[in-house]
Order: C-alpha cells, then sequence, then structure tokens
C-alpha cells in the first residue's frame, strides 16, 4: 500500500496536527498575555530579544489554526455524500462541538465584567459595555457581522469558522454533483471540479480580499488559508494530483514574492509540513510529545479562555504588587497567567468540551445510515 493510501484510510488520530493545534494554541495565549500586560509594561526588561519576538508575533497561530481547519473538514466530508440533510446534520455537529465551551466563555466574560464593575476594583476584560444585543450576536457567531467588537481576545475567528463549514459543505456537495465518480463505493468529486469550484475564490482571497479590511467578518478574507489545507488534504487522498499541490504552493509563493505577509507565508509552511508529513506516513507520529499532545488536546479551551484569565491572574497580582512590580515580578506575573489560563482550560475542557465532543460522536453515529455509499439517480 503506498503512503498516501495509508493516510487516506487510516484510522488512526493525526499527532502531527495535534502537535501544531498546541503550538498554535500555545503561541496565541502567550502573545494575548504579553501584549496586554499593563503599563509601562516592565517584564520587556528581562525578557530575551528572540523570545520576545516570537511574543510579539505568536499571532500567527490564527493562520496556522485556519490551514488545520482547512485540511480536517475536508477530511471529515470525504466520504459523505452530501443531502440538505446530512449537510445540516454535519454543520449541526461542528456547532454542538463548538458551542457549549464558547457559550461557557461568554458567561464567564460577563460575569467578570460585572464582577469589576461592581465588586472588584480591577479593569474589566470587556473593553466596551455589554448590551443583550452583542451578547446575542456572539451566541450566534455573528459579532463580526454586526460589527460588535469581541468579548474577549480572539473568539471573532470562531465566527469565520462557522462560516466556512457552510462553505465547505456546500461546496463539496456541489462538486458531488458536477462529474462526481465513485470508487470502492464512495462518491468522490473529481479533482478537476473541486479546482474549478474552489480555486478561483481562493485565488480572488489571495490578492484582494485578504488585503481588504471591509472582508474581514467574512470567511472570503481567509478563504486561501482555508484552501490551502484543503488542497493538502486532496492531494494527500488522491482526489488531486501532485502537481495541483504545487500549483498552488507556486501561487502562494508568488504572492508572497510581491508582496510579503507573515500570515501567509505561516500557512504555506503549515500546509507544506503536513502535506511532507503526509506523505511521508507520519501524520500520526510526528511530534507525539506528551506535553504537545496535551497542549493540542485542550487547545480549543485554552483558545477560549486564556484571555479573561490571564486579565484577571495579571491585574490582580498587579494590584497586590502595589501596581510597580519589579521586571522579574512582572515576568513571574506573566507566567502565573499562562498556568491560570492553562488550568482553566483544562477545566473547560473535562466540564464541557469533552461532553460536548461526545455528544457530537453519538450524533455522528446516529447519522451513520444517511452515508449513501451510491447516490440514487
Amino acid at each position: 500500500m503506498s503512503s498516501t493510501s495509508a493516510v487516506a484510510t487510516a484510522p488512526r488520530r493525526f499527532a502531527f496536527l495535534d502537535g501544531i493545534r498546541g503550538i498554535a494554541a500555545l503561541g496565541i495565549a502567550v502573545y494575548h498575555i504579553y501584549r496586554y500586560e499593563p503599563r509601562p509594561r516592565p517584564s520587556r526588561e528581562v525578557v530575551p530579544w528572540l523570545l520576545e519576538q516570537w511574543l510579539l508575533h505568536a499571532w500567527f497561530g490564527v493562520q496556522m489554526l485556519l490551514v488545520l481547519s482547512g485540511f480536517v473538514i475536508a477530511y471529515t466530508l470525504r466520504d459523505t455524500w452530501v443531502t440538505p440533510r446530512t449537510a445540516l446534520g454535519f454543520v449541526a455537529r461542528r456547532l454542538v462541538r463548538l458551542t457549549p465551551p464558547y457559550w461557557v466563555t461568554l458567561l464567564v466574560v460577563i460575569v467578570l465584567d460585572g464582577l469589576c464593575s461592581t465588586w472588584i476594583e480591577l479593569p474589566s476584560p470587556v473593553d466596551e459595555p455589554i448590551s443583550a444585543w452583542r451578547v446575542a450576536a456572539h451566541m450566534a457567531y455573528l459579532q463580526d457581522v454586526f460589527g460588535f467588537a469581541s468579548l474577549s481576545a480572539g473568539i471573532w475567528t470562531l465566527c469565520i469558522e462557522v462560516q466556512f463549514y457552510a462553505v465547505c459543505v456546500v461546496g463539496w456537495g456541489l462538486a458531488q454533483r458536477l462529474f462526481a465518480r465513485v470508487e470502492g463505493g464512495v462518491p468522490r468529486p473529481r479533482g478537476a471540479v473541486l479546482l474549478t469550484l474552489f480555486g478561483p475564490p481562493a485565488c480572488l482571497s489571495l490578492f484582494l480580499w485578504h488585503g481588504q479590511t471591509s472582508t474581514e467578518p467574512w470567511v472570503t478574507h481567509f478563504l486561501s488559508l482555508f484552501f490551502l489545507g484543503m488542497i493538502t488534504w486532496w492531494t494527500l487522498d488522491e482526489t488531486l494530483p501532485a502537481w495541483s499541490y504545487f500549483l498552488c504552493v507556486g501561487v502562494v509563493a508568488a504572492q508572497l514574492a510581491g508582496d510579503w505577509k507573515l500570515d501567509n507565508a505561516v500557512a504555506l509552511v503549515v500546509a507544506c509540513s503536513v502535506f511532507t508529513a503526509g506523505r511521508l506516513d507520519h501524520l500520526h507520529d510526528w511530534l507525539d510529545w506528551k506535553w504537545l499532545q496535551y497542549l493540542g488536546r485542550i487547545s480549543y479551551s485554552l483558545y477560549l479562555v486564556h484571555y479573561p484569565v490571564s486579565h484577571m491572574v495579571t491585574w490582580t497580582a498587579w494590584a497586590l504588587a502595589g501596581k510597580k512590580p519589579t521586571p522579574t515580578v512582572a515576568a513571574l506575573i506573566l507566567l502565573a497567567s499562562l498556568a491560570a489560563s492553562v488550568a482553566a482550560a483544562q477545566l473547560l475542557y473535562w466540564a464541557v468540551e469533552v461532553p460536548s465532543l461526545r455528544w457530537a460522536a453519538r450524533w455522528k453515529r446516529i447519522e451513520a445510515t444517511e452515508r449513501v455509499a451510491t447516490p440514487t439517480a
């Protein structure tokens, strides 16, 4: 069996993706913790220059996660014959995984805002007043669409993620009905159709929409990053020929040569790394280190809860230090904020995310009968 065939059929966990996910979530957390340290940010006097550069640029973990999302969603849909019911079921299962931890995080932010405004003399983790409409928009993943500022750092990407689910499942279903091919009883779109449907919008995203602030609330702004992950999977499972993947890589490299953007460069590196791991049949063992797999496992909860927790820990410690900590003490406060964020993420993972994952898995098993091997005419 070829390495690509093994990748396409193996049911094992993609440890390499979990490792990258852990790196990305950790980077986003330390970026926000370091960036939002109270002024005059004394810890910068003791943080080594090279470490500081990573802390100041670790926001690119978002782009890493978007590429991985494109890969995972393409992989998840690989054997799904899309009907209105299966499309709704797919999106609903993804929402079941995302929403409970997300709503709990919103509740934590709202409670902390109330405590800071009425009882604790600390700055609120929320910059602008909280209203019912603002909370409702967040709960529906529409905060950016309606122009509301995020209640917590980083959660704006969930709005984009949900839009991508809809775009991907609709595009996959449309491609299945345009020159579908059946392999092993499983309907798959032809590679040329996938490139025709997703390629031009991805190019527009790369060269046009990604540079426009007006498109930031929409998936079109980030579609090229998702597409890098999607085409990586489609090439590994041989839905697309290898030349199409290298053509895509070349297009992104050409864009970077003309207009260097760190986020696109990081996305390209992640996509190429995943592709290389897949070609060498190491998606299941590279980065399989316990501490990194642990971070990958709680990465979503860490992504959600790190900001409100670290904000409260940082400002409380500053108050205890008389609002004038030494550089060394300030650095230790940041480390404590990170440790508290990881602990809170672990709690959120155990109490909310794991039950959500089990619920979604149970729903998927129930809907397994909807995966028709050969669609009726």
